[in-house]
């Protein structure tokens, strides 16, 4: 059995019909962009038919919640667009989307506006990058809805945390992104923690990263996978999105395209070590590496 499966006393959320938890089956979020500014070209999907071509075939892969982005977040990327366009954009994907399959499906947005704009669409989880710190309406919005929350990890200009992102200083971010959804009567078993690989910068040029001081963000989010396990304290399930992010280009050399191996490599030691939630571009392989590391335990 993996390490994760002993942590019993971690809960369980469900998004949609698929149970999320620390103690049962590692689950894989497939990743849908409808933004042409993000960094991974193949995951941008623009119309009806090539997003739904690509549920199904994730769901052929064994993909089990799609996260759906409108607007890229990263860090070293000018992607800040209006509301109303990034509304426009989930809105047609996920109609689509809906079309033909009832898969649960996470919306990656900071605004309420937008989870607003969708909910006759049957949503089913919100991943905010911020952590609930970003947009004040948003934790009213997830508990009126009673829509769970993928909280990532995010330093706010209100928090003064002199540090660099390490993991301990992971721990006490979303540690009070917990207690502002605590705060909003979102119950525990609605939360998933995500800390935010990719996200830790001394500069950026969007309002969507953390900014911080000391070690460069790559050996940062090196120190995050290597210490992954420590995140259990925290009793949540945690969710990863490692796949081909820039820490493996800096690390190694490597274009987005040469970045799947490594990629899975980083994702099956956080399953070992105690994420529940896989958030990857490489459905397939995702699914094949954790079916391995099943049949090996």
């Amino acid at each position: 059995m993996f390490l994760k499966e002993k942590i019993y006393f971690c809960l369980l959320t469900n998004v949609g019909n698929i149970s999320v938890t620390s103690y049962g089956k590692t689950r894989i979020m497939g990743i849908i962009n409808v933004s042409p500014e993000s960094f991974y070209k193949d995951s941008i999907k623009h119309q009806e038919d090539e997003i739904q071509d690509t549920i199904l075939r994730m769901q052929n892969n064994g993909v089990d919640i799609v996260d759906v982005g409108g607007m890229s977040t990263a860090p070293y990327l000018k992607t800040l667009i209006p509301k109303d366009l990034e509304s426009k954009r989930l809105h047609n994907a996920i109609s689509a989307i809906r079309q033909i399959s009832n898969i649960p499906i996470s919306v990656d947005t900071v605004r309420s506006d937008v989870i607003q704009s969708l909910l006759k669409l049957d949503v089913n989880a919100i991943n905010d990058v911020t952590g609930l710190k970003y947009d004040k309406k948003m934790p009213i919005l997830a508990y009126e809805q009673d829509l769970p929350v993928i909280l990532g990890a995010y330093l706010s200009d209100r928090e003064n945390l002199q540090g660099d992102g390490d993991i301990q200083d992971t721990i006490s971010l979303l540690a009070e992104s917990i207690r502002i959804a605590k705060k909003c009567k979102i119950d525990d078993d609605k939360l998933i923690i995500d800390p935010s690989i990719g996200f830790f910068r001394k500069d950026g040029l969007n309002p969507f990263y953390s900014k911080t001081l000391g070690m460069d963000w790559y050996v940062r989010d090196i120190d995050i996978i290597a210490n992954i396990k420590l995140l259990m304290s925290l009793k949540k399930p945690i969710c990863v999105s490692i796949s081909r992010k820039s820490f493996i280009g800096s690390l190694f050399g490597l274009a987005v395209e040469d970045r799947l191996i490594p990629s899975i490599i980083a994702e099956m030691y956080s399953v070992i070590n105690g994420a529940s939630l896989v958030r990857t571009h490489n459905v397939k392989e995702t699914k094949q590496a954790i079916d391995m590391l099943e049949v090996i335990n």
